[in-house]
């Protein structure tokens, strides 16, 4: 028999970005719980809203499944001799309460044993449900964990109600002082009268007919077909941030969609500053015409009904208006002076309590940017641009705008740079060096903002690194990941040819650390970045291929991204298999610490040995440069690989390479090696699958 499984955690308001992540976890923590204890189940769904957390299991079995263990016993002979069981054999059952009709012998790796099938029903899956949802309400983290009033409970926010049924039964349990029930609440814009729940499977009705959306992609898909109504009876499209859509999915329960208005001469601001004013500050949809501009119209999304619309409008407007003005205001006062006279503030604010203001920033990395310029050959007139984009990439934090919009940094003094009269490109290199903000952002487009983000966040990094500020856990407060996960993105993608340890390297000596025992945080925190680049790598491509390029080097990262591209690309290969087979084997029979000679033509009395070196002297000769200078792709359509598979099985077949003869031993070996030096400059074959 089987029966649906309700668990609604009702608490207080939780943020939007709480609400993903505890989906997951949710959802993880259920299926293993389920499979681990024999309980099956049709489906697991869970469902979020700003006050509550729903885990929904279709068709939950009503007892778990009978477990069979197998049971080894003594060894066969001494269970059993002389065609009869022993006394061993029967003590063995006793224990067990068996009989000697269920034993039975196996052959195993350590020999033959005696075994027994032993057979545990299953318990009622009500009897252990209770527990299940206290472990499951415990394992649960959020990015802040919260306590409230006397109970000794963490969670994201309070939980002010629990609705558990399994079925049409109450599950009985009783966390954090709430105890169990069928009684859901309504929407904060209704009466808090409590709404019964006589059937799981007629919840999520139930809660529509209440004005709660439970199901958050139902919710989302509500929002963006109202979006799209509205604009399409006004002529106008929707143009705003995906993360928005997702954002004001989890801050209602039952969306309703309104059109709102702003004066006309506000679309004279920069439109990125009406876009951070509508879309971060206030949560609103933008709207384009069809010639792509922005007009002054914005949706809103109300939680609640349509009642009151004109009201709800009304005000949202005039909160707008409001916030429009104040940039008004930034933005005129701003642009009375030219940007390099913002810079002038920058002694006054703080970068970090311990590393200075963000003027002694701004010249250590004008140091780190001069000395990356030399590694990458820039000219006079490059490190002139570079040198004044450092001069004024910090000053529009000494701005109104910045100051009241922190996350317009950079666009902001890219802007004011063009307003100020800054050459090209100097005002590009401004905007674009705080990208990428996060792994979704592309990398910058012009190759001396590439060398000022990297010089920026390496800065930062090391900085941090001195200070152990490393993440604890989920807790990230400075965002040591993300200033990571950008610098190696840009190292990846950007081509720029420099070896990140050195640049780090460089970085702690410009700021003139006394303590010498905080070197050993630089290695702290370079194993940081390794780690950083696994994980990231991880979520991209295979396992097999993320060790094989990080194990022949991580440091020169522009290699580790053209390495990569080839693998994924050589995977398809007709030769991909026949190759690491090979080399597998070569790399095998090589000695750890194996020291190289010259390998000597003369000594190869094998043809089978000089047919191998011929196919590495050509291989060398003719695409050994590309190898070395990092364009892997030319081994995808080297039609040769297949001959040079093919005498590196017949060399290992035909040849003794660990001769006796200790000269003909070390020629051979140095052949090999001479092999893998080459192509281990690709990547490590060891580790491919």
């Amino acid at each position: 028999m089987y029966r649906d499984l309700l668990l609604e955690i009702g608490t207080e308001e939780m943020p939007a970005h709480f609400l993903d992540p505890a989906i997951e976890q949710i959802y993880n923590f259920s299926l293993n719980y389920f499979k681990n204890k024999n309980i099956s189940y049709k489906d697991i769904k869970v469902w979020a809203t700003p006050r509550r957390l729903v885990l929904y299991v279709v068709d939950l079995a009503e007892m778990q499944e009978a477990q069979e263990d197998e049971i080894r016993g003594p060894a066969a002979h001494i269970a059993y001799k002389d065609g009869a069981w022993t006394e061993a054999a029967k003590k063995f059952v006793e224990q067990y309460r068996a009989s000697l009709y269920d034993l039975y012998i196996k052959e195993t790796p350590k020999g033959r044993y005696v075994f027994l099938k032993k057979v545990k029903e299953g318990e009622k899956t009500i009897s252990l449900l209770p527990s299940f949802i206290e472990e499951l309400l415990k394992n649960v983290r959020f990015p802040k964990m919260m306590r409230w009033g006397n109970v000794n409970f963490s969670f994201g926010r309070p939980i002010r109600w629990l609705v558990v049924l399994y079925g049409n039964e109450v599950v009985d349990i009783e966390i954090a002082g709430v105890k169990s029930s069928r009684f859901s609440r309504p929407p904060r814009f209704l009466p808090q009268d409590p709404i019964e729940i006589e059937e799981a499977s007629s919840y999520l009705e139930i809660m529509r007919k209440n004005y709660v959306i439970v199901d958050h992609v139902e919710r989302k898909n509500k929002i963006l077909e109202q979006i799209n109504k509205i604009a399409k009876s006004n002529s106008f499209v929707p143009d705003y941030d995906s993360e928005l859509l997702d954002e004001v999915t989890y801050l209602v329960e039952y969306p309703t969609a309104l059109i709102g208005s702003f004066e006309e001469k506000y679309l004279n601001l920069p439109e990125v500053v009406l876009r951070v004013t509508m879309e971060k500050k206030q949560r609103y949809f933008p709207l384009i015409n069809r010639e792509g501009r922005l007009v002054n119209k914005f949706i809103v999304i109300r939680n609640g009904t349509k009642d009151y619309a004109e009201i709800v409008i009304e005000g949202n407007e005039k909160v707008l208006k409001a916030r429009l003005a104040d940039a008004e205001y930034y933005y005129n006062e701003d642009i009375k002076y030219p940007l390099e006279r913002y810079a002038e503030k920058l002694s006054g604010i703080i970068f970090q309590e311990q590393l200075g203001t963000i003027r002694d920033k701004v010249e250590r990395v004008r140091n780190l940017v001069r000395q990356i310029g030399k590694i990458l050959y820039l000219k006079e007139e490059e490190f002139k641009l570079l040198d004044r984009a450092v001069d004024l990439y910090k000053a529009d934090l000494g701005t109104l705008m910045v100051s009241e919009y922190p996350e317009l940094h950079g666009t902001m003094g890219s802007i004011y740079a063009k307003i100020s009269g800054e050459r090209d490109p100097i005002p590009q290199i401004i905007g674009d060096y705080i990208y990428p903000r996060t792994l979704e952002d592309s990398i910058p487009k012009h190759p001396l903002s590439l060398v000022l983000s990297v010089a920026d966040r390496v800065d930062s990094l090391v900085g941090y690194f001195a200070l152990d500020l490393f993440p604890s856990g989920s807790e990230d407060p400075i965002g040591l990941r993300r200033i990571t996960g950008g610098l190696l993105k840009i190292l990846i993608e950007g081509g720029l040819r420099l070896n990140v340890r050195e640049v780090l390297e460089y970085a702690w000596k410009n700021y003139n650390f006394d303590e010498e025992n905080l070197k050993d945080q630089l290695e702290k925190g370079i194993s940081f970045i390794v780690q950083r680049l696994r994980n990231m790598l991880l979520d991209k491509y295979p396992l097999d291929v993320v060790e094989a390029v990080i194990n022949v080097g991580y440091e020169e990262l522009w290699k580790l991204g053209k390495r990569l591209n080839f693998l994924m690309a050589f995977k398809d290969s007709k030769y991909y298999e026949k190759v690491v087979k090979a080399l597998n084997r070569l790399y095998r029979i090589l000695p750890q610490n194996f020291v190289p000679i010259v390998v000597k033509p003369e000594l190869q009395i094998s043809s089978y040995e000089r047919r191998l070196y011929d196919d590495f002297i050509k291989i060398r000769d003719e695409i050994g440069k590309e190898i070395m200078g990092a364009n892997y792709n030319v081994l995808i359509n080297y039609e040769f690989l297949g001959n040079f598979s093919e005498d590196i099985e017949a060399f290992f077949d035909n040849v003794l390479v660990m001769s006796p003869n200790e000269e003909e031993r070390v020629n051979r070996l140095s052949l090999l090696w001479e092999i893998k030096t080459l192509l281990w400059e690709i990547c490590d074959w060891s580790k491919l699958s």
